[in-house]
Formats: C-alpha cells, structure tokens, sequence
C-alpha cells in the first residue's frame, strides 16, 4: 500500500470522455447482428453473420428479413418486437432455427431511432429459462426481507455471486462529487478486498453513466475481444448506428484496458436508478472469460429494476422519517414564539438549537443584511464576501460545500477552524440564509489505485491511460470539512420548509398585502351590508306569515319570539367562520327547552358528526323549532308520558336522512288547514334545498322522514373526522380517513394503498410485519385498518385484537376462497377477496365502519 497526496491541478480530463461509445462501430464477438432500416430492408449487418446464418460471403445487404432468416422466423421476431411495446425494449425469440436448419440461437430484437436491431447469441448447453425464472423469484423473495441499506448490500452481493457465478460482486455507491465507494462485497477468498475503497469520478464517464440508466444490465463477456465490425462503412451523410441498447455493443478499448489491469477477463454490470438517476451500481467481475445467456440476463434485468425500487423505497422511507423527526424538533425549539417579536430575533435566539438539527460546529443567521453567529463562524469582516458566494452559488436552493477555501479563495480564512458550510434559504423574498459550518476534519481516502492518471502522447493528442495498479491509495485530506450527507441535506429541506412558513407567519404585511387587505374589508362590508338586508326581508315574512295565522296577540309574540330565536341561532352560525354548523347541536338546542328534569330522556337524539352547509344550516333552524314547537302543543311532548326519537343515517347516494317519530302522545289527527308553520316544514327543504319532507299523520305518534342532498352537507366544524360522515356526505366514500395496511407482499400492498388512495383515504400507514403495525397502532392515530390475514409464517390475528382493544374498525383481506382461513372469534369481521378491487374494498371498510359504531350504540344505551 501507499500513501499520496496530489497535486489536484494537473491534467484530469480524459479522452474517455470525448468517445463515442455508443456508437462504436462494431459488436462484442460472442453473437452476430443484423440492423433493418425503416423500409425493412438489412442495412447492416455484423462481419461475423455468417456463423449463425451459415451462408459464406453472401451478400445480406438490401435483402428483406423473410429472405435472410425465413418468413416464419421473420413472422416470429416481428411479433417478439410487438409484444415487446414501444422504444427500446427488447423482445425475445428464444432456440430460435437458423442458417437452413443448420443452427440454433436465441435472437433479442428492438426498435430504436428508425432501425431495428437484432442480436444473435448462442444458446446455453443447457436450457436454463426455468433456471432465469427460479433465480428472479428467488431473488426477489429473498432480498424484500432487507428493510435497511446495510443488510441489503451485504445480502444481495452474497445471493447474486452465488446465484451467478461470479468471482466477485461488489455494490457501488456514487457519492456526493460523482466518485464512488465500495459499500459491500462478496468475493473469492483468494481476491484482494476493495470494500471501503473509493474510485474517481472519471474511471465512469459521463457518457457511459447515461448508458447505465438505459440499460439496466451491462455484460462485457471477454476483457480481451477482438471488436467484430459492422459492415458496410457508414457513408457520408448517413446517420452512426447508435447502438445504445444492444447488449452486444462493443467496449471502449480504454475501458477494457482498465479490466485487464484489474485483473478481470469478464463484467457485468447491475445499474441502480433511484428517480431517473444514477444511484450506484453492482459490479460483477470474473477471472476467466464468461458469458450469461439471454434468459440469464433478462432475470438479472428483471431483479435490477426490482431492486432499484426497493432502494428507492428505503431511501424514500428514511428520507421520510427524517423530516418527520426534524419537524418534531423544530416544533419543540419554535415552542413559545411570541408572535410579536420580529423573525430575526427569534430565529438568531435559537441558533444554539439549531445548529444540533446537523451534525456541525457552528450557525449563522443572514437576514436584511444582518449577521448573528453561535459557535465556529467566519469572522465578522469575512461575512460580506462570504454572503456574495453564498447567494451566487445557492440563489434560491440549498449549497453545500465541504471546501470552503476553494470556493471563495480566501485562503487565510478558511480551511482550518471554517472549512465547510451548508446554506438553506429562509426567504421567498429576499436573500435571506440559515448557514451550518463545519471545521476541517483532517481524514484519509482509500483509493482503488492512484486516482491520478498518466499522461500519454500520441498521435491523436494527450490522452490519459487507466492506472494498471489497484493496490491501496491513501490520500491525505486537509482543509475540507466532512462531507455533507443525502440525510443532512434532507434535514436542510425539511428546514428550509418550517422556517420559511415562520418567517411567513411572522412578517410584516407588505404593501401589496396591505391592499389585499384593504379589498378584503370592503368585500366583507359589502357581503354584512348583503346579508344585513336578506335577514331583514326575511324578518319581515316571518312577523307577515306568523300574524296572518295567529289566534291572538300572546300566541303571535310566542311564535313570532320562538322563530326569530331559531333564526338567531342560525345567523350566530353563519358569523361564527364555521361555514354553517353541526346537526347535532342544532337538535340539541331546540331540544333542550322540552326536556324535563324528570324524563330527560323523553327526546333521544341518535346520530354520527354530520356538518350543514350556511344554507342548509338555517332551513334546518326554522324547521326543527317548528317541528319542536308542533310537538310541544299538539304531539308527543304535549304530555308528560310522550316521546320523541330524532335519528340520522347516510344513504348509499351520500344523502343525509333524517328520521322523526313521535310516540305517546295524544291521538294524531290530520291537520284541517294549512298554516304558515306547516308550509315552512313540507316546502323549504324542497325549495331551498333541493330535498324532500314526507309526513305521515300516524294515529300513534306523527313521523316524518327528511332527506338533506349531499352537496349541502359538509365536514363538522370541529375539525375532528368522522367516518360515517365522510361516507354519507363526500363522493369519495373513504374521504379523510387514517388507514393501517398491513400486507407482507410490497406489490400487493402498493396496489392496494393506490386503492385506498382513489377512495379518499387521507393518510395511509403500511405495515408488512406483525411487530411493525403494532408499533404503527401505538405511534398514530387510526380509524381502520386493512389486514393481510396470512402473513408468510404467521398470521394477523394479534393485530386484530389489538385493534379491537383500541375499538378500531378493520377488514381482513385473503387470497382463500372459503371460511376456514378466518380465526375463531373473528367470524363477524368483514372480509375481501384478493385480487382486492376498489368496490369490494370500500364496502367492506365502510361495513366494518358501521357494525363498529352500531356495537359502541348499543354499549352506550346499556
């Protein structure tokens, strides 16, 4: 091993970079090609076709493909390309007949820019399409278990070495600057270790990082091939053959110098795209040559682009949990703001606090053009220019830097006590900043060889030779602080977030805001002025329409009072920024002045949360005060031993009915005349609402039933949610609600949270184990859950009573077409047959919703 420090300035730029390596010219020789042009004609095809077609020196060139390979192979690569859909991907024609019957070869074919491409590949000796098959299972299964980063490196190096047989499998994570390190590795025990070591940016050019995120796998079967060309030369004018996803595109020379000097004869590469981006890579490398078979390489393209969702998944989840814990935090360091105070003050008075959200020596606060610092910070002098690079380089977006000296070039103060920053934007409006700062952390970087490469002269000009050593290099690191983190800069986001709806909250209104708020008060004025007229003239009918049917002075002021009471109380409603008010407490006070301290349970009031809009809010004022009042002089609570049960219920369309029945009173007889009270009840709610009365003159007891339409029905003013609200009067039937899935399959279980998504559910918590949804049952608050029954060697039984413990609806969900899956004691619970689909789903939540709030009814009437 060695020891370097490098001069940084000389030479790192390299040819590889300049090369064109997706166009090279020519093909790996372990298969042939044939390109067809957009006529259909053979444009090119590889020198070496005549190994699978077995005709020598013909001339293929112009021909159509059903007079090279046959009409039925023709007919069968055509419709391989079809099913293979749109762009790129490849279709697969498998055993293939070829050359007169004489050979045999499995073929890809794929469109690309106006060509399409076939690949010939020999097939393996033996057939290994069930073994491809198995492997991709077997992968998948095994590698879904890995719930974190380290484990799932190690164990997917383990499974894929052993699975395909190569010398050494190392996982390959890209790194801040574009470098990357070795995270984990299963090798051959005779093969020296590169876990932990770093390799330069420049040993992947950016034009094969792009070639990655094309093509998921990337097999190079012999470090020292022969190219086979394509023939003919391209002419002049004509466009390359762009070979960018064939699987038999050649190598750049440079790179497999580079393999050899590795001491590797054979590659493949596994890309690792985490949102569209290059994330990392699997390197699998072998001593000898070695090539995979086309199904081989469709399994391992297959797990690639699983895995790479998996990593997505456990990024995103941490990423995730991160802000939720700064959050937290930040919510305990903001607690207490006088909102009085000026937003300098109380972020600058904080700084101590933040500053532990990131793992750093220092902060400083920038805003309008003031400085505060807490802990190591630039000097104040060094501010001013230090601010100038800052809003340069970061303008509206988070920067970071672990080199603070090469950034500004102020040598005499940073690089030591100062020697890295990271710089969060607070301000929608001016260049206001949030900055951690770190001091110089003096550290060692393990290189796969001297990332510095030897300049070579030659005829075409400078060009850069890859290093023919990968022993162990150790760089010597001064005057950078350690780098900033993807968790560090997830932290910065879930800051800048916060802090800026702070500053928001806190800040001065502008002169545009004044102006809003200047239009907002005549808009206002102009809306009380509205209203102040509408309650007036609404006044005025009820005094005309009560003394039109009034029997004397003292039954005029009763009614008259008794109405504008019920009016007064909707109109406190509508000023109150609710938006209109709840039934329940509507009812509840029209009928507390009929309840007697005797009976108070002479009227019964049953019925879930249900909000009415302003409109529907004051037609249910004046209707149930006459309904009450009707009641109390001629009905059920005109005696001592009557009753009255007011119920609500939601419909299946989402409407609101409400159920009215009066008991023991005096005998019912149909009214002789119409009044003004009794056209208010029958005709305001079909006129003003949209909705219907019926009234049945029972002898027993009157009983109406009424029915509200949903759209003047809305979310109770208290905020709190309630299901069998959200179901009755919101189209999505599943609105708002806050759902545990638990489901041990990740496929299942994305479908199954889109499901529940497109119902309305608000906020989904996914669980795929046992012991994870019931730490989720202990940290969240619920209002169902649907649970996978079979949970691979164990079942969610335990979850289900710990559910019913906390009186949280649930649903089962199983793949079983009988009984015999549903544990004892759980035979009432609602159940849904996987596939799940979106109708079976929601009725059975909403089932399971209903039968819950019905047993907590009949509890409480007990």
């Amino acid at each position: 091993m060695s020891t370097l420090s490098y001069d940084r300035s000389k030479v790192d730029l390299t040819n590889c970079d300049r090369e064109p390596i997706h166009i090279p010219g020519s093909i790996q020789p372990h298969g042939a090609m044939i390109v067809i042009n957009g006529e259909g004609l053979v444009s090119f095809v590889s020198e070496n076709i005549d190994r699978f077609l077995g005709e020598t020196n013909r001339d293929y060139l112009g021909a159509e493909l059903a007079d090279v390979v046959g009409s039925t192979l023709a007919h069968d690569i055509a419709n391989a390309v079809a099913r293979a859909g749109s762009g790129h991907i490849a279709g697969v024609v498998l055993k293939a007949t070829v050359g007169g019957g004489q050979n045999v070869a499995d073929i890809t074919a794929h469109r690309y820019e106006g060509r399409t491409f076939l690949e010939f590949e020999q097939p393996a000796s033996v057939d290994d399409t069930e073994v491809a098959l198995h492997l991709t299972q077997s992968l998948v299964r095994r590698v879904d278990v890995y719930k974190e980063f380290d484990p799932l490196f190690n164990g997917v190096a383990r499974l894929l070495r052993a699975m395909l047989g190569y010398d050494r499998v190392m996982v390959y994570r890209f790194l801040h600057n574009g470098a990357g390190r070795v995270i984990a590795e299963a090798r051959e025990p005779s093969l020296n270790s590169f876990f932990g070591q770093h390799f330069p940016v420049s040993d992947i050019p950016a034009q094969a990082r792009k070639l990655y995120v094309k093509n998921w796998v990337r097999v190079i079967g012999d470090a020292s091939f022969v190219p086979v060309p394509l023939i003919p030369n391209i002419s002049d004018g004509e466009p390359p053959v762009d070979l960018s996803h064939a699987h038999l595109r050649s190598v750049s020379p440079i790179h497999c110098e580079y393999l050899r000097n590795m001491g590797v004869a054979a590659s493949m590469s596994i890309s690792i795209v985490v949102d569209g981006e290059l994330w990392g890579l699997i390197a699998c490398h072998h001593n000898t040559p070695k090539w995979l078979s086309i199904p081989m390489r469709v399994a391992t393209e297959l797990f690639a682009q699983y895995f790479s969702l998996h990593v997505a998944a456990i990024e995103h989840r941490e990423q995730k949990s991160a802000a939720v814990a700064t959050r937290s935090r930040l919510d305990a360091i903001i607690a207490g703001v006088n909102p009085n105070d000026p937003v300098e003050i109380t972020l600058q008075t904080r700084l101590r606090e933040f500053s532990s959200l990131i793992a750093s020596d220092g902060a400083g606060l920038w805003s309008r053009g003031q400085w505060w610092a807490y802990g190591v910070a630039p000097s104040q002098t060094a501010v001013p220019r230090l601010m100038e690079t800052v809003e340069r380089k970061a303008g509206r977006y988070i920067w970071e830097t672990q080199d603070l000296q090469a950034e500004t070039g102020d040598l005499g103060e940073y690089g030591t006590r100062v020697a890295g920053l990271l710089a969060i934007p607070i301000s929608v409006s001016s260049p206001d900043f949030l900055i951690f700062f770190r001091s110089e952390e003096a550290h060692q970087i393990e290189w796969a060889g001297e990332p510095a490469k030897n300049e070579e002269v030659t005829e075409a000009g400078r060009r850069l030779t890859p290093r023919g050593s990968f022993n162990t290099w150790r760089e010597d690191v001064r005057h950078r602080s350690l780098p900033w983190t993807n968790a560090d800069m997830v932290v910065a986001d879930a800051i800048r977030g916060y802090v800026r709806d702070v500053m928001l909250s806190h800040n001065d209104a502008t002169e545009e805001q004044r102006e809003k708020n200047e239009n907002q008060r005549k808009l206002l004025n102009s809306e009380l002025n509205h209203r102040v007229k509408n309650i007036l003239a609404l006044v005025k009918s009820i005094a005309t329409q009560t003394g039109a049917n009034a029997e004397s002075v003292d039954d005029y002021a009763r009614s008259f009072e008794g109405r504008l009471r019920a009016l007064s109380y909707a109109h406190d409603q509508s000023f109150s920024g609710t938006e209109g008010g709840e039934l329940r407490g509507l009812i509840d006070a029209e009928a507390g002045m009929h309840r007697f301290s005797k009976m108070p349970d002479r009227i019964k009031i049953v019925g879930g949360p249900i909000g009415l809009t302003e409109r529907a809010f004051g037609v249910f004022a004046l209707l149930l005060h006459e309904m009450m009042t009707n009641a109390a002089k001629y009905g059920s609570l005109s005696v001592p031993s009557g009753r009255l049960d007011i119920s609500w219920t939601a419909a299946d369309n989402g409407d609101c009915r409400l159920d009215w029945v009066e008991s023991g009173g005096p005998e019912v007889r149909p009214p002789t005349r119409r009044g003004f009270g009794s056209n208010l009840i029958e005709k305001t709610v079909a006129h003003d609402l949209g909705g219907t009365v019926d009234i049945d003159f029972a002898r027993e007891g009157l009983r109406a039933q009424i029915v509200v339409p949903s759209h003047h029905l809305r979310a109770v003013a208290d905020g709190r949610h309630d299901p069998e609200e959200a179901l009755a009067a919101l189209d999505r039937p599943l609105d708002g609600l806050r759902v545990l899935l638990v489901e041990d399959q990740s496929l299942i279980a994305m479908d199954t949270e889109e499901l529940l998504k497109s119902l309305g559910a608000d906020a989904i918590a996914v669980a795929p184990s046992v012991d994870t949804a019931l730490e989720l049952i202990s940290e969240q608050e619920l209002e169902c859950a649907v649970l996978d029954l079979n949970l691979g060697g164990s079942t969610s039984e335990k979850v289900a009573r710990e559910l019913d413990r906390r009186d949280i609806p649930y649903v089962f969900a199983t793949g079983y077409r009988d009984g015999i899956s549903i544990p004892n004691g759980f035979s009432d619970i609602p159940v849904v047959r996987k596939p799940v689909s979106e109708q079976a789903l929601a009725a059975a939540i909403i089932e399971a919703i209903r039968g819950r709030q019905s047993a907590s009814m009949r509890q409480g009437d007990g």
